[in-house]
C-alpha cells in the first residue's frame, strides 16, 4: 500500500485543521513520533504552527542539519468545518492522524468508512516487522462482522431498510459470506452493496479496553443529512 499521511486537529466545535505530514506515513515513522513527542497541547500547537510537512520528526529538528527532521513545505494547513474534510485536499491518503479535543491522538483509516481509533491501539498491534497492515485488515474484518452479526439482528430500522432494498435473510447471509472472503471487505461492501453501506454515517469510532490492546465496541450512526462529529458520539 502507499504511504502518504495527513495530520489533523480539532480547533473548536466548528473547525478542524489539517494538512500533509509527508510520505512514509506508517505508524513507526509518524504515529510513534506523535505519541512520544507531541502529546501535550503545547507541543501540538508547536507542531501545527510549522505548517504542512514533507517529513515529520523530532521537535525542533527543523533547526538542525539532520537528515531525519521536520521539513515544512512552507504551506499553511487547511481549515474546514468538519472532520469529514480532512482527506479531501490530497489524493490517495493512506494514513490519518487526528488530535481531537479530548487531548488524544487517533489513527484514522481512510476509505469508504473513516475508521477512527486511539493511536495507542495501533502501536500495540504491529506485526513482527513493526507494521500495522495486517491489523488494519483485521479491524475491517471485525467491523464487517459487527455490521452483520450485531447491528443487523438488533437494529429494526436497518433490517427494514435492507428489506426495502430486497435483501432477504438468505441474501444477507450470502453477502456476509462473500465479503468475509474479500481482501478488501469494506471497499467491496461500498462498491457492491450500496444499500448496506449508505444506511450508516461514513465515520466509525472504535472504543478499546483500558490498555489499548483490543477493540471493545464499534460505534456506528445511521446516516443523517448533517454529520455529527465523532467527538460527540
Amino acid at each position: 500500500m502507499g504511504d502518504t499521511s495527513i495530520i489533523a486537529r480539532r480547533l473548536s466545535d466548528k473547525y478542524v485543521q489539517y494538512g500533509w505530514s509527508g510520505n512514509g506515513g506508517y505508524y513507526e515513522c509518524v504515529g510513534a513520533c506523535l505519541l512520544e513527542d507531541y502529546q501535550t497541547p503545547e507541543m501540538v500547537e508547536y507542531l501545527f504552527a510549522l505548517g504542512q510537512l514533507h517529513q515529520l520528526n523530532k521537535p525542533y529538528s527543523e533547526l538542525t542539519t539532520k537528515f531525519f527532521k521536520n521539513e515544512p513545505t512552507g504551506e499553511p494547513h487547511w481549515v474546514d468545518p468538519s472532520e469529514r474534510w480532512i482527506f479531501s485536499k490530497i489524493m490517495f491518503i493512506d494514513y490519518g492522524y487526528f488530535y481531537d479535543s479530548d487531548g488524544k491522538w487517533y489513527y484514522v483509516i481512510p476509505g469508504p468508512f473513516r475508521i477512527k481509533m486511539p493511536l495507542e491501539l495501533i502501536g500495540n498491534n504491529l506485526d513482527n516487522k513493526g507494521y500495522e497492515f495486517s491489523y488494519r485488515h483485521t479491524v475491517q474484518e471485525q467491523l464487517l462482522k459487527h455490521i452483520f452479526e450485531d447491528v443487523y439482528p438488533n437494529d429494526e430500522a436497518f433490517r427494514k431498510a435492507l428489506a426495502e432494498a430486497e435483501y432477504t435473510e438468505q441474501k444477507i447471509r450470502e453477502t456476509y459470506e462473500e465479503l468475509a472472503q474479500s481482501e478488501h471487505p469494506i471497499y467491496d461492501l461500498f462498491e457492491s452493496h450500496k444499500s448496506i453501506f449508505e444506511y450508516f454515517d461514513d465515520w466509525v469510532l472504535c472504543r478499546t479496553d483500558a490498555e489499548y490492546t483490543k477493540i471493545t465496541e464499534f460505534v456506528m450512526k445511521p446516516h443523517t443529512e448533517t454529520h455529527i462529529e465523532t467527538i460527540n458520539w
